[in-house]
C-alpha cells in the first residue's frame, strides 16, 4: 500500500486545526460563562452598595426632618422674645433706610419695620457709582456741613435762608432740607419729616477705598451733625463686611440682619442699646446682654 505524503500531511493538519478550534470555541464559552459570573457578583455588590446608599439616606431625611423640627421650636421661640421686646413708642417713629451702594434686593426691611408696627419708613438708596462721580457727590456733602456751620448761627434774607431760619429756631433736625439737596439720591417715602432713626444697610461695596470710605464718613458726619441716631446693618454673608470700618466711627451695627436673631439685634439697638451684635468676629456678642429682662 502506497502511502500518498500529501494526503498525510493534510489529515494531520485537519487533525490539529479541530483540535485548536475545539479548544478555541471552550475558551469563550469558559470565557463567557466566568464573564457572567463576574457580571452577577458586579451587580449584587451595587444592590448592596445601593441599599446602604438608601438606607443612608433615609437617616439623613430623618436626621434633617428633626433639624427643622428644631429650627421650627427656636423660631417659635424667637418670634415670642421679638413680640415681647417690640415696643409700643417705637411704633411712631419715622424710620429712614438708607441703601449705602446696596442693591435694593440685598436686604429688604420692610417686613421687619412692618412686623414691628412702624408706621412711617422712607427709603433713601445712594447709587452705585464710578469712583469719578464720587467727589461730586462728596462736593454735595462738603456744602451742606459748611451750610449747617454758618446757618445755625445767623440769619440770612431770601426764601432758602428764612426756611434753614426757621428749622433752627423750631428746633427741627436739618437733615430733610439737606438730603433735598443731593440729587443723586433716589428715595421713596416721606423725606420732608424729620427722621427718629437711620438704619444704614451697607454691602460692604468697595469699603477698601478711599472715596467711598471718605464718602460714607461725611455722610454719617452729616446724619450724627444733625443729631439723629444711626445703625448699620449688613447680611451674613456678606463677603466684604463693613462692620469695622463703622466700628471705628463708633456707629452700633448689626452683622447678621438677615437673620431673627439679627432682627432682634436691630430691635434692641432701636430701642437704644450700644454695641456691635451678630456672628461674625467683629461682634461683641450675639445680642445685647440683657435682651431676655422683660420689664
Amino acid at each position: 500500500m502506497v502511502i500518498n505524503t500529501k494526503h498525510f500531511v493534510i489529515t494531520i493538519i485537519a487533525i490539529f486545526l479541530s483540535l485548536a478550534v475545539g479548544v478555541f470555541i471552550g475558551v469563550i464559552i469558559d470565557s463567557q460563562h466566568l464573564f457572567i459570573e463576574q457580571q452577577k457578583v458586579i451587580v449584587s455588590q451595587i444592590e448592596e452598595e445601593f441599599d446602604g446608599f438608601r438606607k443612608k439616606n433615609y437617616e439623613l431625611i430623618e436626621e434633617l426632618k428633626g433639624y427643622k423640627e428644631e429650627n421650627n421650636r427656636n423660631n417659635e421661640f424667637l418670634d415670642g422674645i421679638y413680640k415681647k421686646l417690640v415696643d409700643e413708642n417705637l411704633t411712631e417713629y419715622n424710620i429712614w433706610v438708607i441703601n449705602m451702594f446696596a442693591d435694593k434686593e440685598y436686604l429688604d426691611l420692610k417686613n421687619t419695620l412692618d412686623n414691628i408696627g412702624i408706621k412711617k419708613s422712607t427709603e433713601i438708596e445712594v447709587p452705585k457709582d464710578r469712583e469719578t462721580n464720587i467727589e461730586a457727590m462728596r462736593n454735595s456733602f462738603n456744602n451742606c456741613l459748611e451750610m449747617e456751620q454758618s446757618e445755625r448761627n445767623e440769619v440770612y434774607q431770601g426764601n432758602r435762608e428764612k426756611i434753614l431760619s426757621k428749622l433752627v429756631i423750631e428746633g427741627k433736625s436739618l437733615l430733610p432740607f439737606y438730603m433735598k439737596q443731593m440729587n443723586f439720591l433716589e428715595y421713596k417715602g416721606d423725606i420732608n419729616s424729620s427722621a427718629d432713626y437711620v438704619i444704614i444697610v451697607d454691602s460692604g461695596f468697595r469699603i477698601k477705598n478711599k472715596h467711598y470710605k471718605s464718602f460714607r464718613k461725611e455722610f454719617i458726619s452729616l446724619i450724627k451733625d444733625n443729631g439723629v441716631p444711626v445703625m448699620v446693618i449688613e447680611k451674613s454673608d456678606t463677603e466684604l463686611s463693613s462692620v469695622p470700618f463703622y466700628k471705628e466711627l463708633d456707629i452700633p451695627t448689626v452683622d447678621n440682619g438677615d437673620t431673627k436673631l439679627g432682627e432682634i439685634a436691630m430691635l434692641m439697638v432701636l430701642k437704644g442699646k450700644e454695641g456691635h451684635f451678630g456672628e461674625k468676629k467683629t461682634a461683641e456678642g450675639l445680642l445685647p446682654e440683657d435682651v431676655f429682662v422683660f420689664e
